[in-house]
């Protein structure tokens, strides 16, 4: 049996004999909460110079949803990865006609209820597709937060997408590049943490597209009266680091706004591995005060001036980065869509509360 037609076969035994009667798509969310990062020197502003690259980008992003059965939660996972040479290099599971990449972990988690009828299909539990355990040996129960099982079954997939890349060129990870993985326990988070520690080089690079709701610069620099008084902006006046970088730029520069990197800043992740922290932000329009403000990770000094050199989109987000996003969005709805035509098709009426949303974990 094809590979695509055993994925086509695990999806219609999770619809058969798991999902009862009625279901609804559920939406997480949760707050960015990480440790505190150092400051190396007070010269902390500079405009970026592109660096010419002369290797292959690519770019790994990954989508989750969960959906609510009487018979429990059934949770999936998708990754995507785009590069400078093919928008779509590949992605996993490898359906509806793309390309697979070289991954051999599960992509969907069961979490059963205690209360559901019958059993599932042993051929279920034995699928290397399905992951009814968690990597710390604790069976997935409905009772576990959606979030929980969500969170680890994407970090598995977009770690071992890290391993596929390595040594192939300059990477673009979406978020950073060791997540705090607040949903996990720890020794889960650990083993995951490790298993990134023995992938990332320098030629790994974090893009956190999101930072309205961190704090981690405005944290760093709120004691630096010197920084305060150098460029007239208080970040303790602010609630996010996006916030208080727009007014840095609207109270330091003028048009034509350059592209420019506040940090580095510094964080260990253990001790002998540090991250370096930079803000990007990335003039969307040179006379206009619109900017993209990201957030830059790396193992590296230089991820900042690397990145500068690539194609943007119009919204100031990396292009392959944005391609990896969007289909890794599109293949994990067309699984949901693919579920929602074969509950249909066996005459199960489904009933939805919310719109489907892809789990953001930054």
């Amino acid at each position: 049996m094809s590979n695509t037609n055993e994925l086509a076969v695990i999806l219609n035994e999770v619809i058969q004999r798991y999902i009862r009667e009625y279901f609804n798509i559920y939406v997480p969310r949760g707050d960015f909460k990480e440790s505190d990062a150092s400051l190396i020197t007070n010269d902390i502003v500079k405009e970026v110079i592109p660096t010419r690259l002369n290797m292959e980008v690519y770019a790994i992003d990954g989508s989750s949803r969960s959906i609510f059965s009487a018979g429990g939660t059934i949770s999936i996972s998708t990754v995507a990865v785009s590069s400078s040479n093919k928008p779509v290099y590949g992605v996993y599971p490898g359906l509806f006609g793309l390309k697979g990449l070289e991954i051999q972990k599960p992509f969907i988690a069961l979490a059963p209820s205690s209360n559901s009828k019958g059993t599932i299909n042993p051929y279920l539990y034995s699928s290397k597709y399905i992951m009814t355990f968690s990597l710390d040996g604790t069976p997935f129960q409905s009772t576990i937060e959606p979030e929980r099982i969500e969170t680890e079954l994407r970090a598995i997939l977009e770690t071992e997408a890290l391993k596929v890349l390595k040594n192939k060129g300059l990477v673009l990870v979406d978020g950073p590049l060791f997540p705090s993985y607040v949903y996990l326990p720890e020794r889960v988070k650990t083993k995951i943490i490790n298993e990134r520690l023995s992938i990332l080089d320098q030629n790994f690079i974090g893009v956190v597209k999101r930072i309205d709701k961190s704090d981690l610069l405005i944290r760093t620099l709120s004691s630096n009266k010197e920084l305060t008084a150098k460029y007239k902006v208080d970040p303790r006046g602010f609630l996010s680091d996006e916030a208080y970088l727009y007014q840095f730029v609207r109270f330091n520069y003028n048009p034509p706004y350059p592209t420019l990197c506040i940090g580095p800043l510094v964080k260990d992740v253990n001790e002998r591995v540090k991250v370096f922290v930079n803000y990007m932000i990335y003039p969307i329009h040179k006379y206009v005060p619109k900017f993209s403000i990201l957030r830059i990770e790396s193992i590296g000094k230089n991820a900042v001036d690397r990145l500068s050199s690539l194609k943007f989109t119009t919204e100031g987000i990396p292009l392959a980065l944005a391609v990896a996003d969007k289909t890794a969005k599109e293949l994990s709805s067309g699984i949901l869509r693919f579920i929602m035509f074969s509950l249909d098709r066996i005459g199960v009426q489904e009933s939805f509360r919310n719109k489907f949303e892809v789990l953001d974990v930054v």
